[in-house]
């Protein structure tokens, strides 16, 4: 059975575009590593992978999935093990059938370098109409290690790492977004997509199950795209948006004291985003408020400096320059903070910042010390 390139409907997106791009003259390698802190884009390209190697039919036994960390499947789990499913042919299929075995969950499994070193070893004797697929959510030490250089310069590395919604309405995830909504039967302008990630977060699992329900919800069919509002967006989506640290370091620093501790709230609630890794939620909350400890004491420390700058009569751009506020966006939010504080109100905040790191490492409530440091910066 010859082996198809990822089907038509399924260009496009993130994940199945680098699987039909890498594997496109229909023959997949003898493994690949499907990698990346986004659960969506990895079942995307997981559903790429079986899409090149089966086309539509149904894969019978020759599609094999196998846990790494599944109690005692995992601890079955030997590479001599792996490796004989991977020669052995599909029951009851054509001699030139194809298989693939997927290892989902590998991030522990592929840690151990016993492990790693045999399937590097062995990647050759796979069966060249065979493919073992390794499925990792953290790369870690795994980027500098043989077998993942080895893949990746056979081009069998998928990479399914969180899209970026830097770039407003042109950004990655923004796009896909925008993409997977059409497929739902939902038309959906630039507003509407901000809308729906302010509100729902930067997870695109998250996000596309969001768009599932506003197709339920408003009746989309897919020969006639119904428009989403912003208020049904309000209306239909949960609101599970993840707010980083330094957005309430601005609130606060801004004294927007109903910003901060609805910030406050929902980080306590949902846990602490990173926009620079979407994928990523600290949960723990010691290290919770060690990180907003940390993000105010840098917004504080700069807008002193900038503040100490303009009382020595630079230019604004000089004195925000000095306080490392390169960007027009940094540079509008420390202009924004300068006019609600003076240096004498930006070391009574200091103050308070170092009364609630006391407060916290001496055993008090975390939350509750965070909340009272809102209120003591906000009155001042």
């Amino acid at each position: 059975m010859a082996r198809k390139a990822a089907a038509e409907d399924n260009k496009g997106g993130v994940a199945p575009a680098q699987v039909a791009k890498a594997w496109a003259k229909g023959k997949l390698p003898r493994a690949a590593l499907v990698v990346g802190a986004e659960s969506a884009l990895r079942e995307q390209a997981l559903a790429g992978l079986r899409e090149a190697a089966f086309g539509g039919a149904d894969p019978g036994m020759g599609w094999v999935v196998l846990h790494a960390d599944a109690g005692e499947e995992a601890q079955d789990l030997l590479p001599a093990s792996v490796l004989d499913e991977i020669r052995t042919r599909p029951m009851f299929a054509e001699p030139d059938a194809p298989k693939v075995v997927v290892i989902r969950h590998a991030d522990e499994y592929l840690n151990k370098a016993d492990v790693r070193d045999i399937f590097e070893r062995n990647l050759e004797a796979i069966p060249t109409d065979a493919t073992l697929v390794f499925e990792v959510a953290q790369a870690g030490r795994l980027k500098s290690t043989r077998l993942y250089k080895a893949l990746q310069k056979d081009g069998a590395v998928v990479e399914c790492d969180p899209l970026s919604h830097f770039g407003g309405p042109d950004s990655p995830l923004s796009a896909e977004v925008e993409r997977r909504a059409r497929a739902l039967g939902l038309k959906m302008n630039v507003a509407a997509v901000r809308a729906l990630i302010d509100r729902s977060g930067q997870h695109l699992g998250v996000l596309e199950e969001e768009l599932s329900k506003l197709s339920l919800s408003l009746g989309a069919q897919e020969d006639q795209a119904v428009a989403v509002s912003e208020s049904d967006i309000e209306r239909i989506c949960a609101d599970a948006r993840l707010v980083g640290a330094f957005e309430f370091a601005d609130a606060v620093a801004e004294r927007n004291k109903k910003a901060a501790l609805e910030a406050l709230g929902a980080i306590f609630a949902h846990g602490l985003g990173d926009h620079k890794k979407p994928g990523r939620v600290v949960t723990n909350e010691a290290n919770i408020a060690m990180r907003l400890l940390g993000a105010l004491t840098y917004k504080l420390t700069q807008l002193q400096d900038a503040q100490a700058g303009l009382d020595k009569g630079l230019r604004e751009d000089a004195a925000f320059r000095e306080a490392k506020a390169f960007t027009g966006f940094q540079q509008n939010a420390v202009r924004r903070a300068l006019r609600v504080h003076n240096a004498k109100s930006l070391r009574a905040c200091m103050e308070a910042l170092m009364t609630a790191n006391l407060a916290l490492r001496t055993g008090a409530g975390r939350r509750e010390a965070l909340e009272r440091l809102v209120w003591d910066v906000c009155r001042r």
